[in-house]
């Protein structure tokens, strides 16, 4: 077998195991369950460097994309903090592996500990984490890595041209209903009475006990949603511009995004 059919039965091989990973996981999945496959996910097992060194660029185009296309949003006042909380902390670029240990040690804990809904919250959000790191898996595996970085003006063309062989529109779709729904949650939340000062009280024990990252990430989550403006107009134009542009792809008259 030449080294090119073996690349390929390898690439399909792991794939054939990304998707059954994606069948074992769903949004009924307990967070811990969750947690553990975006850990797995994130660390590549059986991945090559050069693999994992063209994912983590395809998420950074692809963060780029998201900051282009909601610039409007990120100017807006009462929207620029809900915004950033997904660039800068669900659909980030920066290493996260420490909060997701984190978040590993505390969820069975935190399972006992929160009310039913706030738990609920904490699974969508964990499951919408999941289903980006499981995109980005298999949309960087269409992708050619010598061709990527060799000439960037390419990349658009070749990010689309991959998102309509992966054909998972309606795991996209799930994505872009998702955000109303975590950031819904995430504003219910905030209402709780008792919340807000819980977290400023756990503050220093979060950080003696190792576990800061997490601690700001629901910080950050919660502050930026008890500041949303207009949450129905934030989740409506992220709807219209991601199902736009799902459509698109779909229908192959996307050549560029917005």
């Amino acid at each position: 077998m030449s080294d090119l059919c073996c690349l390929a039965a390898i690439d399909l091989e792991l794939r054939q195991s990304t998707f059954y990973l994606a069948a074992m996981i769903d949004i009924h999945s307990s967070p811990l369950e969750l947690q553990k496959a975006i850990t797995a996910l994130r660390r590549g097992e059986g991945r090559s460097a050069e693999f994992l060194l063209l994912k983590k660029d395809v998420k950074i185009f692809q963060n780029n994309r998201l900051e282009n296309t909601y610039q409007d949003l990120l100017e807006s006042k009462g929207m620029h903090k809900a915004c950033r909380f997904f660039l800068d902390q669900l659909y980030c670029t920066h290493d996260v592996s420490l909060r997701d240990h984190q978040v590993e040690r505390v969820l069975p804990k935190l399972e006992k500990l929160l009310p039913g809904g706030a738990v609920d919250t904490v699974r969508k959000v964990i499951y919408m984490d999941y289903l980006a790191e499981l995109m980005d898996d298999e949309i960087s595996s269409l992708i050619n890595a010598e061709e990527w970085f060799s000439d960037k003006s390419l990349q658009e063309k070749m990010y689309i041209d991959a998102f309509k062989r992966q054909a998972q529109f309606a795991v996209r779709e799930k994505q872009v209903f998702l955000v109303q729904e975590v950031g819904e949650s995430l504003r219910k939340l905030v209402k709780l009475p008792f919340l807000g000062a819980l977290m400023r009280m756990t503050r220093g024990a979060a950080q003696k006990a190792g576990l800061e990252d997490f601690h700001n990430f629901l910080s950050i989550g919660l502050e930026a949603f008890s500041a949303l403006d207009k949450p129905t107009l934030f989740f409506q134009i992220i709807q219209e511009r991601e199902m736009s542009i799902l459509s698109g792809i779909r229908q192959g008259t996307l050549s560029k995004f917005p």
